[in-house]
């Protein structure tokens, strides 16, 4: 004996028979027309996409202040570190400028000498500039 052959429980979309609509007959429920699709759509756009927009905006900028804030703390030990190198160089800066030394290496490199009162001239105006005629020559004896 053959076994019989099983029917699928669901047909192909090809398979299915066109049904026709009868006459005068809608493609709606009666006593629905084309705006209640419209404010069902409206319905589902409130209660489904603006929350999910929503949300996803809310979790971009919790990430985006979560980078900053990572940025801010690096930024801040920069500018720490920074500071510190700046008093270190000022405590350089005062240590190497000072008068003792900068003589100190005057003598040993430029072979440079502290003046004593013998190497010292002083000058007394006698000749060269005048203050009083504004810092020119004397005119001694000639005739303008």
């Amino acid at each position: 004996m053959v076994a019989p052959q099983r029917r699928p429980r669901y047909r192909t979309f090809a398979e299915r028979p066109v049904r026709r609509l009868p006459e005068g007959a809608t493609r709606h429920a009666p006593g629905r027309d084309w705006k209640s699709g419209v404010q069902r759509g409206r319905t589902f756009v409130m209660l489904v996409v603006v929350p999910v927009l929503l949300m996803l905006g809310s979790v971009y900028l919790h990430t985006m202040a979560v980078g900053l804030k990572g940025e801010s703390v690096r930024l801040e030990e920069e500018k720490t570190k920074t500071e510190g190198d700046g008093e270190r160089l000022d405590v350089q800066l005062t240590k190497l400028s000072e008068p003792g030394r900068i003589r100190d290496l005057a003598r040993k490199y430029l072979q440079m000498r502290d003046p004593g009162s013998q190497d010292l001239e002083t000058y007394d105006g006698s000749y060269g500039e005048d203050v009083v005629d504004g810092g020119g020559e004397k005119n001694e004896g000639k005739s303008e």
